[in-house]
Formats: C-alpha cells, structure tokens, sequence
C-alpha cells in the first residue's frame, strides 16, 4: 500500500493501525473493534461505499445483535476513526456519512406487521416492474417469514431447501456456519414464501443472481420504503424484526430463540414486540 491513496477499507485500517494506533495503549481493543467491520464487509471493500449511511445503519443492525448499545458504538467509532484518519491524512477524498448511533441500554423497536410487508412489496413491484420489483418483493418476503439475515439470504442455496419437511436451511446443510450460531437452523416455509422458493431451486444461489451485493438490494429497498412512506429508521434488519415479533406472538421463547439463531432468550425476546394483538390474545387466554 502507498501512502498517496487508499482505495478499500482493508487499505485504509492498516494505515490507521501503522500510524495512529499500534503505539498507543489501547491498540489490541482499537484493532479488535475495527476487525469486527472487517469481518462483516471484507477486507476488500471500496471506501466509496462507506459514504452511504445506509451502508453503516445495516453493519449497525447486525452488530446489534449480541452486543450491548455502548459496545455496539465503539465499534462504530473504531470504523468511523478510520475511515476520518486516512481522510485528514488526504489519502481519500469521501466525507463520513452522518447516521444515528446505538441507544445505549435500549433495543431496536422498529418492526413491520404484515400488511407493511405486503406494502412493500406492492410499492416494489409499481416502482420497478415485473422483472427487479418481483425480485425485490422476493427478497423483503422471504427476509420477513424465516427472519433471515441480508448476508444470509445472498448466501442461501438451492441446496439448503429441505423437500422431505419443506423447510429451508440457514446456515446450510453441509454445515457453513451462520453468523452466531455453531451450527445451521431449519425454518419451515410459511405458504407465502414457497412458491417463491420452489421458483428458485433451479439455480445454485437463490438470490445471489439477483443482486450484485447487500449494498445493491439496499438501496432499492430504500427507495421502496421512501414511497411506502416508512423513515430511515426502517432499515432490511427490522425485516427480521418482525419475524421475531409475528413468531413471539405464537410461539415459546425457546422456539423462537432457535428460529433467530440466538444463543440465549433474552437476545430474542428484544425481537418480540408487545403487540396489542398478542395482548388481547392472552388476556383471553386465560
């Protein structure tokens, strides 16, 4: 790498970490925060595309998961600190993208029901067409009944559909690995979902064809949530956030838990939504 320009995030990291921090105190936790971004975009990843709040709104919503608000910021900040280093250093020209950072001690409380999810896809298919609407409409539905990740839809294989219980395999059959999971999770197709499934299984990914990357389908699934009339705080994660919330309404914890892929009930039950249907539901229950 030279010190005229860095052109990807793994260029601009190793000059933050040669420069500015290997000599400091707090090196080993600077580096450990910003491996984090690392390992969710690559080391291979253009800069430019750090421009887009979007882009760290999504990393925002997967690292969520798991960790507490305050931990989630410092990530964020190693990320941003790298990304404003190398530009003071003038190694690149782009601006940081201003966006909202973790609520400390608080979760995510955007969800969609399924009538917003059902709008979406409406708007989709009247912005783009037959062709890429259907395809986005595709991705939000599968995303919204499985609770399925954006890196773990591109990734889903015609090969992880399991026809003898009709359920898909996230994670895989033959074993990749889902992000905090040690091992797959099986989620059984909802009606609304299987055709779209059954639709795909003649290619090798089933989404994969569709769209470049995750930045790709995130920007079309912005310009549907503008029309839709939705705020930027709606961002593809609340997709899952709603999955866990429609399956919290029926379903045990520990149920839900193993559909969410989560390694303890409390991480899920901040994906189940009080809802004033599920409300009436157990009152009635009793």
């Amino acid at each position: 790498m030279t010190t005229t320009t860095v052109k990807t995030w793994n260029d601009a990291l190793e000059y933050t970490w040669r420069v500015k921090w290997k000599r400091t105190r707090g090196a080993k936790t600077a580096l450990t925060n910003a491996n984090h971004i690392t390992q969710y975009a690559g080391k291979s990843l253009p800069l430019k595309r750090l421009t887009v709040a979007g882009w760290w709104l999504e990393l925002k919503a997967e690292l969520e998961e798991g960790r507490s608000g305050s931990t989630v910021n410092r990530i964020l900040s190693a990320g941003s600190t790298v990304f404003n280093f190398t530009h003071l250093a003038g190694l690149h020209k782009y601006d940081m993208p201003v966006f909202p950072r973790a609520q400390e001690g608080a979760c995510r409380i955007e969800w969609f029901t399924k009538d917003d999810v059902d709008r979406l896809c409406s708007v989709s298919r009247d912005l783009f067409g037959d062709r890429w609407g259907d395809d986005l409409a595709d991705a939000m539905l599968v995303s919204a009944y499985t609770g399925i990740r954006q890196g773990e839809l591109l990734k889903l294989k015609s090969a992880d559909y399991d026809s003898a219980h009709d359920q898909i395999w996230i994670g895989g059959k033959t074993g990749r690995l889902t992000k905090n999971a040690k091992g797959v999770r099986n989620i059984t197709l909802h009606p609304k979902i299987q055709k779209i499934i059954f639709d795909r299984l003649d290619q090798e990914y089933l989404f994969r064809a569709d769209w470049d990357n995750k930045d790709q389908l995130y920007r079309n699934f912005c310009k549907v949530r503008k029309i839709a009339g939705f705020s930027d705080d709606y961002v593809w994660h609340c997709l899952r956030h709603s999955f866990g919330t429609w399956m919290g309404a029926v379903t045990h914890p520990r149920t839900l838990m193993e559909a969410l892929g989560h390694k303890t009930i409390d991480m899920s039950l901040k994906y189940c939504k009080a809802t004033d249907e599920a409300a009436r539901s157990a009152v009635l229950a009793l």
